[in-house]
């Protein structure tokens, strides 16, 4: 509901009102009443100075440091009471130094005790108010100053931000946490704390604002702790010969690290664009400022791509992952902190701002040029190709951040929660300051109410605040002394404009269709692939959106709710997650919406559809959870909860439990004609045509191209590199056409040189790759491999229940300058191992003759959006305007070793010729029992489809394939190192198995770790890596640790025990650590020299190890050893201890009963408190759905 400009003032008059009915006090004040001054102009037409402390307790309010009194209109004040600013030195001018550090005290306690006192009442430590202001004085006529409580300094820090004029998003002022550092004295210690900073900043996914707060200022000194920086994390720029390489806002700092501090850039010495600055750290005038180096696991930077312009990542864009502002002061209640950085997170048009400003990276004509645009605007024409490029960049900033899930806010959002938050602060604070050229988006600004509503909005100062500190040249000027070129320079400070993006939510007509969400929550996509295929059935009759619950900012969109309560129908799809646990992206989004004080569920119609494996103990338990949480707060599921095994034809699952929820939709008394049809429809078998499968290959269209001519036709049509490189931008591809290709219009991506036919191919690969990569792709050539257990005889494996050959093996890649951290994991995108002569005999039995030389290109029309294509057929939407090599994609992309799906059976059934065969696959395709046992028995594998069912030989076209098989998705992998151990490389611990379905089965094998496994040396791994901060070292080197694992679970740990042997090396005082380990037998223990040198160089204190196939030895756990009273009482002392921590990597099944057994050893209760404190990690196999 908006708020006009008059129902302001009229809430403004009735409050007014109300306070002049209200009795007065004695114009005589209490000296323990302190005694503010405002200007009022209530009452009269003339100026007039009154004595006493207005009642909304804003203090004194300043105009400083802004050029007078921004915006401001005289006579309307900026509270109710008409209170008006008055410059600084109006007000301390007639003050000593006591007087206004006791008045602005005196005004923060009362502010403080005014909006803190409910929530502090009763708590140990909190004084009554007048005890408290007492105390303060006394505290500062005897020494001058006084000290802040914890929450005093939490709790002004807090108020700063709300009182901040030109932040836009203060919403969540009240979320911002203090890390408390008064206590830190030394540079080194500043720095562990800055770093610790932007680990907690950085280990969560949702947003998260933090500060650091080190000691004051000593009154009427300049004694504080300096943080030379305006940033924690900005990048260098470097003078090469009049061309500046790096961001040009930082040349002079950067310049003056050069002079003053010897810095020569990076320690490869290679000058780069992108390199993080390195810390200035002062902790007192007396001492000498330090450089210190930001290690890059902190913050690892955001490559900018977007999802369908793969040209622009070629052009290198990065940037830092939050804004960590530490130029700004701290003022709260007369006392000023000096180092106080703090960290919000990034509005999308603030990076957009630093990336195409002239004075920062200047990239429109970069981008231009590569998106194929004409940036050379003729005298007299609209340089339009500014606000498409803006559009395009906007975009891709936005994705990127989303992609490396990274918390980021668009512009739209922002300003519209401002504006609501703004009036409400009006209503109930009575005044807020606001700059509006800070607070408007520079995008779009005249779309959001704000535009006009702000434009009267006034800015001055409140404290506690954010004042401007001494700039670098002010701090090199006192440490070294005067700089002769000095006064040459001039720095201009851009201060972190968080600026908020909301798309308006536009109600759309729906006519007869009721409106239903699906909220899905997806680790690997399979969850958000059978959300898109139930939206597509549900669409025939409703009307569907969706909601992506792990998405960055998901927690904190309010524009969800607003969905939920509009919906007839919620619908919840989850993956399952280690344990039974939903997507750890999303447990924040769902602890919101099942919040206690939250009823949006309440009477509201809802399902459950889950996805797992039964293969793990806990079987879709996100789902049971969910469906459970639905049922406590009021939610009505109209059907029970389904649950898709991955293991036993999810397909089918999916299919059966669509049709329950269709038949109770058209059950309903509201059930609309639409939905009724739909029903009636998919009852008769009709649904397999509902899933718009015929609707989008009519909208796809799927052409192959001989190589030869494609070849020629790029040499002759392509731009030459010498015309790349006078773009002055490096790898700067632009589109271009490529006309005469039997006569249908082709596009190449531009990587193509004119070097040659090998050059054409890989550019087109790697075209392919960069364009959908959930994060940058890196190719890890192979080191080494070696195998620590070879293939040895038969043994039982209780998850399949039939014979299987075990091999584990150690793989060094080279990684140099990858950042990573033990506890991360790499994400390996596997190539198919099956035979060219196989590939080629597979194609061959087509509609068509392919080779896998050819070239596919895949063309979309206007009648489906590329955002639908992407969710119905992820493959196809990989390769659209795109040429790619045939054999790259059944190589790279799509899995042929996968299981054919039910529905693809019935779709198959349609092209049989043969009647047997035809009988057969709809067999396959409906019946549940048949299929599991073909399943068993061959594997049902694409790759063996027409030796199966000949009679389908020359019916499949290359179209029906692309359609309807998986994409390859990569597998994660612990990394097994610490980079400062191992230098450039990284290692990895895979173990295969080698198993059959049944004595008459197939052997078969895991599609990647086969691959891994049979790498050599010199081949090519392509990977990404995954940060996993919650399975980090602890900050603190002196925690006790208690590691738990079991087979290639060991992997993670290794990289983590390198990493204490090298915080030991490095002098660090290092907690006890014990090792529990388990496995089959001594004969193929893992790593067993290695952990003995970790016991003997002291990185372990002591490691069990037990076995479960010892020959001649009875079965043992892991769960047994830590049972045994010898074990226990070595644990216990750590355990009990405040900060000891619980690392378990392996099965579902460890992590559960290795739980248990620590509440055996502990109790319920402590273990709640180490699972609640982060202190227990988990690394549990399996990451489904």
């Amino acid at each position: 509901m908006s708020i006009s400009s008059e129902d302001m003032e009229g809430a403004y008059q009735e409050f007014l009102q109300f306070l002049s009915s209200l009795p007065t006090k004695s114009s005589t004040a209490s000296t323990k009443d302190p005694v503010v001054t405002y200007v009022s102009s209530a009452s009269t037409s003339s100026t007039t100075t009154s004595t006493g402390r207005c009642p909304f307790n804003h203090g004194t309010v300043y105009a400083g440091p802004y050029p007078g009194y921004v915006h401001g209109n005289p006579e309307r004040g900026i509270c109710p009471r008409k209170c008006r600013p008055a410059m600084n030195v109006d007000v301390t001018s007639k003050e000593s130094l006591v007087e206004t550090m006791t008045r602005e005290a005196m005004e923060y306690l009362e502010l403080y005790y005014h909006e803190r006192t409910d929530d502090m009442d009763g708590k140990e430590g909190f004084l009554p108010k007048s005890e408290r202001m007492i105390q303060v004085e006394q505290s500062i006529h005897r020494t001058g100053t006084y000290v802040h409580t914890f929450d005093e300094l939490e709790h002004g820090a807090r108020l700063a931000w709300r009182n901040a004029p030109k932040c836009a998003n203060r919403k969540y002022w009240q979320e911002l946490k203090l890390l408390d550092c008064r206590d830190v004295v030394t540079n080194q210690g500043m720095l562990d704390s800055c770093i610790k900073h932007l680990t907690k900043a950085m280990s969560c996914g949702s947003a998260e604002a933090y500060i650091t707060i080190f000691r004051p200022e000593t009154p009427g000194s300049s004694d504080g702790p300096r943080i030379w920086n305006d940033q924690l994390l900005q990048y260098a720029a470097y003078n090469q010969e009049g061309h500046v390489i790096g961001d040009p806002k930082n040349l002079r700092f950067t310049q003056m690290l050069e002079e003053r501090f010897n810095w020569k850039g990076p320690p490869d010495h290679i000058l780069g664009s992108h390199d993080y600055l390195p810390l200035v750290i002062q902790s007192d005038p007396k001492v000498d400022p330090e450089l210190f180096a930001i290690p890059l696991e902190c913050a690892t930077q955001v490559h900018i791509h977007h999802p369908q312009h793969p040209e622009l990542s070629e052009l290198g864009m990065k940037w830092y992952p939050i804004p960590a502002v530490c130029a700004l002061d701290l003022s709260i209640g007369g006392i000023l902190y000096t180092a106080a950085p703090f960290n919000g997170w990034y509005a999308n048009t603030e990076v957009l701002r630093d990336l195409t400003d002239k004075n920062r990276y200047n990239m429109l004509v970069p981008v231009a040029r590569a998106l194929g645009l004409d940036p050379d605007t003729k005298p007299g024409d609209e340089a339009l190709w500014i606000d498409e490029v803006m559009t395009v960049l906007n975009k891709a900033v936005y994705y990127s951040f989303k992609v490396a899930k990274v918390a980021m806010i668009g512009h739209h959002n922002m300003i519209n929660m401002f504006w609501n938050w703004y009036k409400d602060e009006l209503l109930n604070r009575g005044y807020c300051p606001v700059n509006w050229k800070w607070v408007i988006p520079p995008m779009s600004s005249s779309t959001s109410d704000a535009y006009l509503g702000l434009h009267k909005a006034q800015e001055y100062t409140l404290k506690p605040a954010y004042l401007f500190g001494k700039d670098f040249l002010s701090l090199e000027r006192d440490h070294f002394g005067q700089r002769v070129s000095l006064n040459a320079f001039k720095m201009c400070y851009y201060k972190a404009k968080l600026i908020v993006f909301i798309r308006k939510w536009l109600k759309r007509h729906r006519l007869l269709r009721h409106p239903v969400l699906i909220i899905y929550a997806s680790v690997t996509g399979n969850s958000s692939m059978f959300a898109s295929k139930l939206g597509s059935i549900l669409s025939h009759s409703s009307q569907v959106t969706y909601f992506d619950a792990c998405g960055t900012n998901a927690a904190i969109d309010k524009q969800i709710w607003t969905k939920i309560e509009d919906t007839s129908l919620c619908i919840f799809i989850t993956s399952t997650q280690g344990n039974g646990e939903l997507p750890s992206m999303s447990r924040k989004f769902f602890s919101t919406l099942f919040d206690k004080k939250n009823r949006l569920i309440m009477d509201k119609q809802c399902a459950v559809l889950g996805f797992g494996s039964s293969a793990y103990p806990v079987f879709c338990g996100a789902a049971e959870e969910l469906s459970s949480q639905i049922g406590k707060h009021g939610g009505l599921e109209v059907v029970s909860c389904g649950k898709c095994d991955a293991v036993k034809g999810e397909e089918m699952a999916f299919r059966h439990w669509t049709a329950l929820l269709v038949d109770k939709l058209a059950s309903m008394p509201d059930a609309s004609p639409l939905t009724l049809q739909l029903s009636k429809d998919f009852n008769l078998g009709i649904g397999q045509t509902l899933h718009g499968r015929e609707d989008i290959l009519e909208s796809v269209d799927v052409k192959v191209f001989n190589a030869e001519a494609v070849r020629e036709a790029a040499l002759k049509s392509f731009m030459s590199r010498q015309t790349l490189d006078n773009l002055n931008v490096s790898h700067n591809p632009r589109r271009s056409s490529l006309l005469g290709l039997n006569g249908d219009r082709g596009i190449l991506n531009d990587s193509v040189s004119n070097n040659g036919s090998d050059d054409i191919d890989d550019a087109v690969a790697k075209a392919s790759l960069a364009k959908y990569s959930r994060k940058d792709c890196f190719g890890g050539c192979v080191i080494s491999r070696e195998d620590l257990i070879a293939e040895e005889g038969k043994e039982h494996i209780s998850c399949f229940g039939h014979n299987v050959y075990r091999q584990t093996s150690l793989l060094k890649l080279e990684a140099a300058g990858l950042p990573y951290q033990p506890g991360d994991h790499v994400r390996v995108y596997p190539r198919a191992t099956i035979s060219v002569e196989k590939l080629q005999a597979f194609i061959g039995n087509l509609t068509g003759e392919l080779s896998l030389d050819d070239q596919v290109y895949v063309t979309a029309n206007q009648q489906i959006s590329l955002e639908e294509l992407a969710i119905t057929s992820p493959l196809l939407h990989r390769n659209i305007d795109q040429l790619v090599k045939l054999e790259h994609i059944l190589v790279h992309q799509v899995s042929v070793d996968a299981p054919i799906p039910n529905q693809s059976c019935i779709d198959l059934a349609c092209l049989a010729l043969n009647p047997k065969e035809k009988t057969a696959l709809e067999k396959l395709g409906s019946n549940k029992d048949e299929y599991e046992e073909m399943i068993s028995l061959c594997g049902l594998r694409w790759i063996d489809v027409f030796e199966l069912f000949p009679s389908l030989s020359t019916q499949v076209s290359l179209s029906f394939l692309l359609y309807r098989m998986k994409m390859n998705h990569p597998r994660s992998y612990s990394i097994a190192s610490c980079k400062e151990v191992v230098g450039s490389e990284i290692h990895l611990v895979v173990g295969r198995f080698i198993y059959s379905r049944g004595d008459r089965s197939k052997l078969e094998v895991g599609v990647c770790s086969n691959f891994l496994t049979n790498a050599h040396k010199g081949d090519i791994i392509t990977f990404t890596i995954e940060s996993c901060p919650s399975f980090h070292h602890p900050l603190s080197p002196s925690s006790p640790v208690v590691f738990i694992c079991t087979g290639t679970g060991f992997a993670p740990f290794r990289g983590l025990f390198q990493k204490r042997s090298y915080l030991k090396k490095r002098g660090e005082n290092m907690g006890n650590a014990y090792l529990l380990f388990g496995c089959r037998s001594s004969k193929e223990g893992l790593f067993e020299d290695e952990i003995e040198n970790f016991i003997q160089d002291g990185t372990l204190t002591d490691a069990y190890k037990c076995y479960s196939r010892e020959p001649g030895k009875n079965k043992q756990y892991i769960t047994d050893v830590m049972q045994t009273e010898r074990v226990q009482k070595v644990l216990l002392p750590s355990l009990e201890t405040s900060d000891c921590h619980v690392y378990i990597c392996g099965s579902a099944n460890l992590a559960q009963q290795s739980k248990s057994v620590l509440i055996e050893i502990t109790s319920e209760s402590h273990m709640k408190k180490i699972i609640d404190e982060g202190r227990l990690h988990l690394d549990v196999f399996g990451a489904l759905a």
